[in-house]
């Protein structure tokens, strides 16, 4: 620990040589020597540094000029948080200048540049005081001699802040400085992004104890861990050690890096380290003996799940990932390599420092909690009352206490508060994305710990959290390692221990207890994931979560033998995940089907996490016990992904599009400038959406990818595609979005992402930030609740959504139909699954649009996630294609990329991509829906035939409304579709500029088949009437005969319309009323409507 600010250090500098243009004296000057009491200052303290100078010839303190890094000290100005620029009042200054003869002394005092004592405030100072900090020279000139005096000044956050860049050199310098003989190694575990190393420190009593861990205890305690709990309370085990781990996944929560170090300092090259344990008692002080924590344990330092998030000062990963969401998708390298790290050591407790929170909080979390857990194991037994004056045994509870304790006691805080007692909910541990709740299910006590503020008191209480909890894990070594070596015996013995369900409680706190349904064991004997095509939708998936299972401990088989289960035979070689094994909840949790806990009033992120939905392949659950005994084989290395099998004889090949390399493959081929095309029409096994390309061209990249191809007949009808170029909005936030990981995605795929719009020909849209001008001209697909909520909210596109008050984080897991003729939709099952994470769906749309998935109409719609009150959202819309004028558009109330987790959704933004480009998007009947008010109608036959010819649309509640009126745009909008009208010209209408019926309009009038109420007026919104829909459809049918009309009110039909009254009667397109009326200036129904263009279409 530095102490410059408390002890006066002498700074001899060497001679410096300068050259001044403007002083007499111009040339070499002898230096000044200098002493100083410090060489730092803080951003968060108030602070000052005396200094004395001693020129070679006389001072004049007019002529004295100070810098700072070359810059004058009145430039150093503090922040205005208003303009959020520098500018305010220096912050640095010059005080106490006394000059005798040629000795200088002053004071250089510093405030706070940010007007606080800390720089964790979002967005400022926390994005701003990197600007600041660095190595710097104080210079004092004497302006007439040209002599210049300085000093080496570090300006940092706080005491003991390092950036990345200084991280490796003092732990290096701290491994160079270790006590002898004790094991301090450092080691990378992996790259980030932006090719950072991860860095991890590892010190122990020596090598051999790593040794035997890794090779002896930890492998025993993984399959044998029912003898090894035996021989510890026995005693017969003898010197063991196991390790605890600390890391810290966000990294501008500054803190948690610089009290790893400073712990990392102390247990290298310290014997002991003291501190207090009573705030009311400073005479109370206990001691760590380094030696014997060393006897007990292994220290695993990770600095940072995120070296690029440092190095940039972000919370996020290079790639826009908050990676304390992914730990349990492992979808961004840094998050796959401190997983693999926790699957290594599996430590007994997990430290995971973040901040801030004012409160200093420390886990255990709120519920509900995630039921693969064996909660009453890592919390201390079975649920008491929730208070913090209930005393639980050995576990987390416990432990939060004894940290918490022991923070306070050594720090300026008094308190701290503990969710699962302090908050009613909003604090779960229901999902595992956080590093510490992820831990949990490896068996180790996990606490996610949030201290208040960016300084150095914060960076003090993270680092006697660490020695409070390594205190609690010395005072309780064998508790802890008998309760975690019991969590792998339970995985083993496949036993659903009662005591659990006391943790599982209900909003009014009554026990519910593991969700098991109508079984007696919430977990099941086995999984089995075929990777047969006949009975595996997409094998590709099945290969990768076989390497995500390895590379997390969890145990995966393969069958020697075909094996019967229900009825279906399972090949030899299907991967079977064995539920009795040490990480049996790990397993589970990813494969089950898990749980609506939308009773709940908050939840902190999603819960969803069923890979099989998610990634879209398929398992089966088996609760036959011994139904595999000794006809698989374990698993012990990564399996490798085989390539494609082209097995086509044909010039043409169909690609199937049912997994994510068949994407990868299309657009390799379409920046190759190879032929492609998308199949329209499905034929025999061959699907709306597939794609058609040679064979050759399949032949020469097909080991790079797992296809599935068939041969072409020749009979398919198909559409060539087009190279897209993919503009992205931009995410209008500084933290990771959903644009964010939409970009991830789209660069996975393949897709090229520009940076220009003008260069796009398709805008994807995440994020809302889109302007209506910006939209015209471009394909445009919507991806997500914000840009829904825009596009409804600055009026671009005339829908309605519903989302509940703060509903934007409402998560579902939900049953969907999708409309398989659609190019877009197609390639997925009838029924399939649907997801949604920012808590909106599709309420209304105009008549144009057609709707290709919905939510399920089926009472068991709603499958896992928190969405309170989500029955209002049953059978609605959640994609839908239509123009807005001339820009084809594609709507998704589906979050598709949702933490780039939703693989399985992947390809309906690409094949949406895809459609848009070579205008196949709107080539639907949409999703097929019962229209619940149709039945029975006088119009009930012309409404379903137009419905049947995808020429009329029902609303999104099931119903027609056939007695409702028909505006003008809707009418020539249907009319439009019927007789294929098109026309060139441009109508003089300035009502209609930017409506969605624009490029309809223009057809009808550029065919002289519609007026306007003026050359500038249509009045697209207005509603049709009788006698207008008579003139208009006597246009399109060119009607020339007329009739004679009988109307008891036949004089109220204007002037202008008679003729075309007459001609539509005579033809009988129209007719009047059972009271021989006509009623010409009656709104027309939409029912009428139907009738009078399926009556025309007839003719």
């Amino acid at each position: 620990m530095k102490k410059n600010n408390k002890k006066f250090l002498s700074i001899v500098l060497s001679m410096v040589m300068v050259f001044s243009l403007f002083a007499p004296l111009a040339g070499i000057v002898d230096a000044a020597e200098v002493k100083a009491n410090a060489n730092e200052i803080y951003l968060t303290v108030e602070g000052k540094i005396d200094v004395e100078m001693t020129f070679d010839k006389e001072v004049k303190a007019e002529n004295l000029q100070w810098t700072l890094g070359g810059k004058d000290l009145s430039q150093w100005k503090s922040f205005n948080q208003d303009t959020t620029k520098f500018e305010g009042e220096p912050w640095i200054k010059i005080e106490n200048l006394k000059v005798e003869g040629n000795k200088v002394t002053a004071t250089v005092v510093n405030g706070l540049p940010f007007g606080v004592k800390a720089v964790d405030k979002r967005p400022y100072p926390r994005w701003a005081f990197m600007d600041l900090i660095g190595d710097f020279k104080l210079e004092a000139k004497e302006s007439s001699t040209g002599e210049v005096a300085s000093i080496p000044v570090k300006i940092n956050a706080y005491e003991g802040f390092f950036t990345y860049d200084e991280i490796k050199p003092e732990l290096d310098k701290i491994a160079g400085e270790a006590k002898e003989g004790r094991y301090v190694q450092y080691h990378s575990n992996g790259k980030t992004v932006e090719g950072r190393e991860l860095h991890a420190m590892v010190i122990a009593k020596d090598k051999a104890s790593i040794d035997r861990y890794l090779n002896e205890t930890k492998v025993r305690a993984m399959e044998d861990p029912a003898q090894l709990i035996n021989e510890v309370k026995s005693g017969t085990y003898g010197d063991y050690k196991v390790p605890i781990m600390l890391s810290t996944p966000h990294p501008d929560e500054h803190p948690g890096i610089d009290s790893q170090m400073r712990a990392i300092k102390a247990f290298a090259t310290q014997d002991s380290i003291t501190f207090k344990t009573d705030e009311g008692d400073p005479e109370k002080v206990a001691e760590l003996n380094v030696e014997q924590v060393l006897d007990n344990f292994i220290l695993v330092f990770n600095l940072t799940e995120n070296p690029d998030g440092r190095y940039h000062n972000l919370r996020h990963n290079a790639n826009g990932f908050d990676l304390n969401r992914d730990n349990i998708y492992q979808i961004q390298p840094e998050t796959i390599q401190i997983t693999e790290q926790i699957a290594k050591w599996h430590p007994v407790m997990f430290l995971d420092l973040h901040g801030f929170v004012k409160d200093f909080l420390i886990e255990p979390c709120t519920p509900p909690h995630e039921p693969n857990f064996e909660y009453d194991l890592l919390m201390g037994g079975e649920k008491g009352a929730y208070t913090k004056d209930t005393v639980y045994g050995v576990g987390a509870i416990e432990n939060a206490k004894h940290m918490g304790d022991i923070a306070i006691a050594n720090t300026s805080y008094s308190s701290y508060i503990i969710p699962m007692f302090d908050y009613g909910d909003g604090w779960d541990d229901a999902f595992l994305g956080y590093t510490g709740v992820f831990a949990l299910i490896h068996g180790a006590l996990g606490h996610t710990i949030e201290i208040p503020e960016s300084n150095l008191d914060s960076v003090l209480a993270h680092e006697h959290t660490i020695i409070g909890g390594i205190d609690y894990a010395l005072k309780h070594k064998d508790q802890v390692f008998l309760n975690q070596l019991e969590i792998f015996n339970r995985g083993i013995k496949n036993e659903d221990n009662r005591s659990v369900d006391t943790w599982h409680i209900d909003p009014n706190g009554n026990q519910i207890g593991r969700p098991r349904g109508t079984n007696q064991n919430f977990f099941p004997e086995y999984y089995i994931l075929p990777l047969d095509r006949e009975l595996q939708k997409n094998p590709l998936e099945v290969y990768k979560m076989v390497n995500y299972f390895l590379r997390n401990g969890v145990e995966v088989h393969q069958s020697t033998q075909d094996v019967v289960f229900d009825g279906v035979t399972y090949p030899k070689g299907s991967i079977v995940v064995p539920m009795r094994q040490a990480l049996r909840g790990y397993a589970n949790m990813t494969l089950y089907d898990g749980v609506d806990q939308s009773a709940w009033g908050a939840m902190y992120a999603e819960v969803v996490l069923d890979f099989p939905a998610m990634r879209g392949f398929d398992k089966v659950e088996v609760r036959e016990e011994g139904l595999f005994d000794s006809k698989t084989s374990k698993i012990t290395s990564p399996v490798s992904i085989p390539g494609t099998l082209v097995n086509v004889s044909t010039e043409n090949a169909v690609v199937r599009n049912d997994n994510v390399d068949a994407i990868k493959f299309v657009n390799e081929l379409l920046k190759n400038g190879k032929e492609v095309s998308q199949v329209t029409k499905a034929s025999g096994d061959v699907k709306v959406g597939d794609y058609v390309v040679k064979t050759t061209d399949l032949s020469a990249i097909a080991s790079k990818y797992y296809l599935n191809a068939m041969e072409d007949k020749g009979n398919l009808e198909s559409k060539a595609m087009v190279l897209p170029k993919v503009y992205l909005t931009p995410s209008g936030s500084n933290y990771a979005s959903t644009t964010d990981a939409t970009r991830y995605v789209l660069k996975n795929l393949g897709f090229e992402l520009v940076d220009n719009l003008s260069a796009a020909n398709t805008i994807v849209d995440s994020s809302g930030q889109i302007k209506s001008s910006e939209i015209t001209g471009k394909n445009y697909i919507a991806v997500g609740g914000k840009p829904l909520r825009a596009l409804e909210a600055n009026k671009i596109y005339p829908l309605t959504t519903y989302m509940a008050e703060d509903g934007d984080a409402n998560e579902g897991l939900l049953k969907a139909n999708y409309a398989q003729d659609s190019t877009i939709s197609g390639s997925y099952d009838a029924t399939d699954y649907g997801y949604i994470a920012s808590g909106t769906v599709i309420t209304s749309l105009p008549s144009t649009a057609k709707v290709i998935s919905k939510v399920s109409d089926s009472s068991d719609f709603y499958k896992a996630g928190w969405w309170p009150n989500h029955d209002v959202i049953k059978g609605k819309a959640v994609a839908a294609v239509d123009k807005i004028e001339d820009s084809n558009v594609v709507l998704f109330a589906q979050d598709l990329t949702n933490k780039a987790h939703t693989s399985h959704l992947f390809r309906l933004l690409a094949n949406s991509i895809y459609a848009v480009n070579n205008d196949t998007f709107y080539d639907t009947a949409g999703v097929k829906t019962e229209m619940s008010d149709v039945s029975g109608h006088w119009a009930e036959a012309a409404i379903r035939e137009l419905i049947s010819k995808n020429l009329i649309n029902g609303y999104l509640d099931g119903t027609f409304k056939p007695d409702h009126n028909i505006t003008r745009a809707e009418f020539i909008k249907i009319l439009d579709g019927a007789f294929s009208l098109d026309s060139d010209k441009e109508s003089s209408f300035e009502d209609i500029k930017g409506h969605w019926a624009k490029e309809y309009i223009d057809d009808a009038a550029g065919l002289g088949i519609i007026n306007g109420y003026s050359e500038a007026v249509f009045a697209p919104d207005n509603n049709i009437t009788r006698e207008e829909m008579a003139k208009i459809m006597s246009g399109v049918l060119k009607l020339e005969e007329k009739g004679e009309l009988s109307f008891t009110d036949k004089e109220k039909i204007a002037d202008w319309a008679t003729e075309f009254v007459q001609k539509a009667v005579k033809a009988e397109i129209i007719k009047g009323y059972e009271d021989n009326t006509f009623r010409p200036g009656n709104n027309a129904t939409r029912a009428e409507a139907a009738t009078m263009i399926l009556r025309s279409m007839e003719k």
